[in-house]
């Protein structure tokens, strides 16, 4: 998660000094992607673990 903690806080920063509503809504929906993007990937490597030892 350490990788998404940055790129969070530099897409805040983008949306932050964007100056048209576009831009902000679109360094939004970037950060959900990545978010989201990061649990599936946890939730991939727990199942892949998971079968692993099963």
């Amino acid at each position: 998660m350490n990788d998404t903690n940055w790129i969070v806080q530099a897409t805040d920063q983008l949306r932050a000094h964007a100056t048209t509503y576009q831009d902000q809504a679109f360094y939004l929906a970037l950060q959900d992607l990545l978010i989201e993007q990061t649990k599936r990937l946890e939730q991939a490597q727990g199942e892949l673990d998971g079968r692993a030892w099963g």
